[in-house]
């Protein structure tokens, strides 16, 4: 059995002029929420393998009928360039098995779990808050989503079915860093940075909660240095990486 399979694009979304989604049917194999997945346009060489591939977390659930992925254009040529071409009907492919470890599974249960993301990293705790599992677990469920730009922030009407099925015990903050919030976002929508709002209670004030080791497991996923400082400054307050050979509340993936 080849590793990758054709996937054909079924849908596209082009949200802003960097930012896009798209749609794949492929006959993958199940995957966790959370893991990611290797995507590549082009040919097949005489060994199997594309000639160019990338890793993309998927935003749908496992149960979806279609792979979704969100992705950011950035100049230079990479393979998002190249996937931001693409229209509903063309062929590319998909690598048969999903990869890793940023899984609920490898989350013990607590009172509160924090979702910490910025842009696109936001994408594999999309694909878990769509399952029932985060609720059956927690009894708090918490999305901290930061942006660049108010229109960067997507998938809202996600959030708007979540923030009704579940009004006391899901939650969605914010973060846009490079202007003010606007208004239609308010009052969940703060102007700044992740690490710096953990660092001075400003997160935990505006969700009017305390975060605390014995209680709260945190997810990070995203821009590699809100990752590291974010874990820099809650290692400070004693939460401990979540290894394999040791339970700890902090479970990351560093998304560039």
């Amino acid at each position: 059995m080849t590793d990758w399979v054709k996937g054909v694009v079924s849908g596209c979304s082009h949200w802003t002029s960097n930012l896009f989604s798209l749609r794949i049917e492929a006959d993958v194999s199940p995957f966790e929420a959370g893991q990611y997945t290797w995507l590549a346009p082009g040919s097949v060489d005489e060994t199997g393998a594309p000639d160019s591939a990338q890793p993309y977390s998927i935003l749908s659930a496992p149960d979806d009928q279609a792979l979704e992925f969100f992705f950011y254009a950035r100049t230079g040529g990479d393979l998002s360039n190249q996937l931001s071409t693409v229209n509903a009907g063309d062929q590319l492919w998909v690598k048969r098995a999903a990869a890793g470890s940023l899984t609920l599974s490898q989350v013990r249960d607590s009172d509160t779990l924090c979702l910490l993301a910025t842009g696109t990293g936001v994408s594999p705790f999309l694909s878990m808050l769509k399952t029932p599992e985060p609720f059956k677990r927690f009894k708090k469920v918490v999305l901290v989503y930061a942006v660049r730009h108010n229109q960067d922030l997507r998938y809202q009407e996600l959030f708007s079915e979540l923030t009704v099925r579940y009004p006391e015990r899901f939650k969605l903050i914010a973060f846009v860093s490079r202007e003010t919030p606007s208004a239609h976002l308010m009052p969940f929508a703060i102007h700044g940075h992740i690490p710096e709002s953990v660092q001075n209670g400003t997160l935990e004030t505006v969700l009017d909660m305390n975060f605390s080791p014995q209680s709260t497991q945190f997810m990070l996923c995203g821009n590699p240095g809100m990752v590291k400082d974010a874990v820099s400054v809650l290692q400070q307050r004693g939460f401990a990486d979540n290894k394999p050979a040791l339970s700890g509340q902090l479970t990351y993936e560093a998304y560039w």
